[in-house]
């Protein structure tokens, strides 16, 4: 590998509100009250003995003189790869060298205020490295050395965090939710990861909004007929129950008419593709079944958040509002909340007809029970998000279990492994899938909570007001409430969980999320678990593998 040239002025490489290179600045210049945000990284070295080491900042450093801390710190160069500046610096400051390099925390970003106003503002990736041998510190960066134990060093910060530099109090408790052993640190060092190999300011790779998913979206016409077939067969059962009945599943039909992405019965056809069966009419009614399941809860979901708007058309609640008998008029609203929750009902019990279609035997069993898995998960996920968004403690971890159930396993996880399971799969492709799913629905859902604020509405066919008047923790907003100055926490509270918000406030919270590098940060980690998706799938047989590498793209990277 040839080593990318540092300029003799050392620099800094500044990003904008997204994480996309925005100039460079001398590194002298840059850490004052007013900190542009900018990249950088820490690192967290082990050595073959487990054990950790610490290293006491230099006293004439600009921020945090003769603080004790991680590793080593550094800014990447432009052009210059992480992997490449991560060697540069510890070799600078310490003497050493990796033998083992991984990307841990690619999504880190802090800010922190100094006594005297000076600020650390930076996106900075986490990573770790396995060396041999001890350091040999340049005194100018580095005045003490000293090894210690993960185990210590995890006490240390929880209970002793002024002893150690606040950005590393913070990254031990990220690092200790993936590593609770020394062993696990040399799993994290053993990743490696596209971004370490990444020049900085290069473009990316991936675009994935533009990717042509006609072929990822194979056998959709199958699905789509049969889908409207058992809408329409049904909605004339109830209506010779009682033509009055017809306003609920005229409803229905006219959500399920109005199309939409399609992703949950992609999945199912794609899981099933992944295990080499050949497709038949029990994929096209498992795929259909979880699509009406979808439409069930939509309707439920805009009931919840009050949406007025969905897939360009009226919410269900809404179009029912006009089906209101005459005497009803001052309820009206009411009267169409309470019967879009029976539509959803309705839709929720066709769905579970419609996927014993699928017949008998211990493969549509081994279906039926991620069907039931997947309903459980994602009504536990809902309530969830609706705690949450009462919650002003609310947390990270929590942010991410309701991304994981409400989401992720709703949308792919469950629905690829229900598929595979019709065909037979293996255990081992059953994980792979999982990893893969997971990965994805959680890119999925960071992508929805983007677009969710920042999405164009003619595009989404959603207001981008709705989550904000719904108070909704998105993993964005805890962030960007967690990174965000005094001025910027203010401009989000006040339009948090405010019904009456309008596009001015909203356009305030807008800006102060971007500023708080938040926006940046979540990108950061769409961008890494799309790799890690696609890296799980890397043995699934090619012709399924490339239709999912697809899907990955479009649901990090969509723009609907």
């Amino acid at each position: 590998m040839t080593a990318t040239v540092v300029p003799d002025v050392e620099h800094v490489v500044l990003i904008d509100g997204s994480g996309r290179t925005a100039g460079t600045a001398p590194k002298q210049t840059v850490h004052t009250r007013d900190t542009p945000f900018h990249l950088a990284f820490s690192c967290y070295v082990v050595d073959g003995d487990g054990r950790v080491l610490l290293t006491r900042r230099a006293p004439t450093k600009r921020t945090w003189p003769s603080t004790w801390s991680n590793a080593c710190c550094g800014h990447p160069q432009l052009g210059e790869t992480l992997r490449e500046a991560v060697v540069r610096r510890l070799d600078e400051e310490l003497g050493l060298e990796p033998r083992a390099l991984g990307v841990a925390i690619p999504d880190f970003a802090y800010r922190a205020v100094m006594a005297d106003g000076t600020t650390e503002h930076e996106l900075c990736p986490v990573v770790v490295a396995v060396v041999d041998g001890e350091p040999a510190p340049d005194r100018d960066e580095v005045d003490a050395v000293a090894w210690t134990t993960w185990d210590e060093l995890r006490r240390r910060a929880a209970t002793e965090p002024r002893t150690l530099s606040p950005w590393s109090v913070r990254q031990v408790a990220g690092l200790g939710a993936l590593a609770t052993t020394a062993s696990d640190l040399f799993d994290l060092a053993a990743r490696g990861g596209r971004l370490l190999d990444q020049p900085v300011g290069a473009p990316g790779s991936v675009t994935g909004a533009g990717s042509d998913l006609r072929g990822a979206l194979a056998g959709g016409e199958a699905t789509e007929g049969r889908l409207r077939d058992f809408v329409v067969a049904k909605a004339l059962a109830v209506h010779a129950l009682d033509p009055a009945v017809t306003d609920v599943t005229t409803a229905i039909a006219a959500l399920v008419d109005r199309g939409g992405k399609r992703l949950r019965p992609a999945f199912v056809h794609w899981g099933h593709a992944a295990t080499g069966a050949v497709p038949d009419e029990r994929v096209t009614a498992a795929a259909a079944s979880v699509e009406l399941l979808h439409t069930f809860a939509l309707i439920h979901d805009d009931v919840m958040d009050r949406s007025a708007t969905r897939r360009n058309g009226p919410s269900t609640h809404i179009a029912l509002e006009h089906a209101c008998p005459a005497s009803f008029p001052p309820d009206a609203a009411r009267f169409g909340t309470n019967a879009a929750i029976l539509a959803g009902d309705l839709a929720h019990l066709w769905a579970d007809e419609l996927l014993d279609q699928v017949g008998t035997g211990p493969d549509a069993a081994r279906a039926r029970a991620r069907f039931h898995q997947l309903r459980t998960e994602v009504i536990a996920g809902q309530y969830l998000d609706l705690r949450l968004a009462h919650e002003p403690q609310a947390t990270e971890v929590e942010a991410r279990q309701v991304a994981l159930l409400k989401t992720a396993r709703y949308t792919v996880t469950r629905p690829l492994q229900l598929g595979a399971a019709l065909g037979g799969g293996s255990e081992r492709l059953d994980a792979a899938l999982e990893v893969y799913g997971d990965a994805t629905g959680l890119a999925f859902q960071l992508r929805d909570d983007v677009l969710g604020l920042f999405g164009d509405p003619s595009t989404t066919g959603k207001s981008r007001l709705d989550d904000l008047r719904e108070g909704k923790r998105t993993l964005l907003v805890l962030r960007a409430l967690a990174l965000g100055d005094e001025d910027q926490r203010t401009a989000i509270a006040a339009a948090l969980g405010n019904p009456d918000v309008g596009e001015e406030a909203a356009a305030r919270c807008r800006e102060a999320v971007v500023a708080s590098g938040a926006l940046a940060s979540i990108e950061a980690l769409i961008a890494d678990r799309h790799d890690a998706a696609v890296a799980a799938v890397a043995e699934v047989p090619e012709r399924a593998r490339q239709a999912l590498v697809d899907l990955a793209a479009f649901a990090s990277y969509r723009k609907t």
